[in-house]
């Protein structure tokens, strides 16, 4: 009997659960209809929300901040839309060894500063360069500077508390303290020729010569002389006892790409000037005392061949000549524009406001976002579709495979961008639910789909601030960071992401005055609407 009694419960217990699920359907079915999703069930789907009461339109940098960076520019990128950009580089020299000992009777045999492009190795000593834009060549001036680059800003009343920012448009303002002729001009550099290895000679004795393979890299020799005098002259050596007296002593110098004619092919090249192998090295003979394990009184002296490295990890700024040639002196902010401008470097951001309708009541909230506070809706997604306008940005080289959309006002990312979770280190794949990269519909038009679920969520439900949006192509999702910005045209910037700085080329997207309606700017909703609605 027992047994039995206990079979029994065991099959009350099944049924259970299954009750309770049926319940729990039935309930779901009696308390909510899906609007606007795949989601099939009893009731008719409801085409999406769409809203159409936003403005976007476009915001000129004119002064961004230029320093703290890793990666640098140098030369000229002409972009079809946005017309020329020369980027040069203002750089302090950092002593690899402070009051270094150069032995007795040091000689110097040859200088070389050294750039490395960013590369790949795809076979045995063949690379493939990236981060250069253009087929053009150049030759690269180096030029002294006597223009200190402080690490601290003294401020109102020299406090020295904050980092010192420098920009992108202060050229004009250096040019005074840089010499007019250049203490070195390299060979024509064409960067997309040099895709082999480079064979670099290091002289260990007087017969021995050691090789090394590198890989392609900008290596451009200077004057001897002018380091025998600045370096190893005894009379300086106290400037070299410590960084701080040295960049103060020689602070530093100018690199310029210099095109051979106003119509040369242009190009532009990234560079990390942190890189551990990004420096000026001085190649020279000193005598010392022979290797002993003795105490020797009177040593005797053998050859040496050694080197001493002046690196670019200190303070460095890039400096922006632009041609910007498309005018957004006059955008609408209300209403917004057909199209919206964004161009990386000292270019232009995307602005977008949304919920902007009409305020009856004159409370700051339109009416609009007061009525879908009302509706109570569950926001299941909320995307803004961003298509390309190739009318205008025709060619390939606009056509640029991320955007960031960022808050503005309070200069931080979107709730969306911390809780994607298709985070990865490739940032070609990186955070694509929220940040969708640019993709091709069937019938050929090229969109983003930006994704901002918890955001619209949080100011329809949660009453938070209805902030404007900062729209920006950038090389990196995966680092947004802030710079300053000094000057803009609407003068509504205080930031932007510091990787759009560090992105040459730009796009056009339809903004929400688009004559074509399928390509127009508007805020998707598909939402879970209850039953009180």
């Amino acid at each position: 009997m027992k047994k039995k009694i206990n079979s029994m419960l065991k099959s009350t217990l099944r049924l259970i659960p299954f009750f309770l699920i049926i319940a729990t359907i039935i309930s779901c079915e009696d308390e909510f209809a899906e609007t606007g999703s795949d989601f099939v069930n009893s009731i008719e789907i409801q085409p999406a929300y769409e809203m159409e009461n936003l403005a976007a339109y476009s915001e000129k940098i004119n002064s961004v901040q230029s320093n703290g960076y890793n990666n640098y520019f140098l030369g000229k990128y002409n972009d079809p839309i946005y017309g020329t950009s020369e980027a040069s580089i203002l750089t302090q020299l950092i002593l690899s060894e402070s009051n270094p000992d150069f032995g007795t009777d040091p000689v110097i045999d040859s200088v070389v500063l050294t750039l490395p492009f960013y590369s790949r190795q795809i076979a045995e000593n063949e690379y493939v360069l990236d981060s250069v834009y253009g087929d053009g060549s150049f030759k690269l001036n180096i030029y002294e500077s006597n223009q200190f680059l402080r690490n601290f800003d003294p401020g109102e009343n020299g406090e020295f508390e904050e980092a010192q920012i420098y920009y992108s448009d202060q050229l004009s303002e250096f040019q005074s303290n840089i010499e007019n002729t250049p203490l070195a001009t390299s060979e024509d550099i064409t960067p997309s020729e040099m895709t082999e290895s480079i064979v670099l000679f290091n002289q260990l004795s007087e017969e021995n010569i050691d090789t090394v393979s590198v890989s392609p890299r900008i290596r451009v020799n200077l004057p001897v002389e002018y380091f025998n005098e600045k370096i190893f002259d005894e009379s300086n050596q106290e400037f070299l006892v410590s960084n701080n007296s040295f960049i103060n002593y020689l602070r530093g110098f100018y690199l310029e790409a210099e095109q051979e004619s106003a119509n040369s092919e242009d190009v532009m090249a990234m560079f990390n000037m942190n890189a551990e192998d990004a420096d000026i090295t001085i190649y020279y003979r000193t005598m010392r005392p022979e290797p002993s394990t003795e105490i020797v009184v009177e040593p005797e002296l053998e050859e040496r061949f050694e080197t001493y490295e002046l690196s670019f990890i200190g303070n460095k700024v890039n400096l922006y000549e632009n041609n910007f040639s498309v005018d957004l002196s006059d955008q609408n902010q209300v209403d917004g524009e057909e199209n919206i401008y964004l161009r990386g470097g000292e270019g232009s951001v995307g602005v977008i406001e949304l919920f902007n309708g009409p305020d009856s009541d004159d409370d700051g909230v339109s009416d609009e976002l007061e009525e879908l506070r009302n509706n109570n809706w569950l926001v299941n997604e909320a995307n803004l579709d961003f298509y390309v306008n190739e009318s205008i940005a025709s060619s390939n080289t606009n056509l640029i495979d991320r955007i960031l959309i960022y808050d503005l006002d309070n200069e931080t990312v979107l709730v969306d961008y911390q809780r994607d979770q298709t985070t990865s280190e490739n940032p070609l794949t990186s955070r694509t639910i929220h940040l969708g990269r640019l993709r091709e519909k069937d019938n050929g038009d090229k969109f983003y789909r930006i994704r901002l679920t918890n955001h619209i969520n949080n100011i329809i439900n949660n009453n938070e601030d209805n902030v404007r949006l900062g729209l920006v192509v950038v090389d990196n999702v995966n680092a947004p960071q802030l710079v300053d910005v000094r000057d803009s045209n609407l003068d509504i910037l205080n930031s932007t992401i510091s990787k759009s700085f560090t992105m040459p080329k730009g796009t056009v997207l339809y903004g929400n005055q688009a004559e074509d309606e399928s390509k127009r700017l508007k805020l998707r909703i598909i939402y879970t609407e209850t039953e009180t609605n």
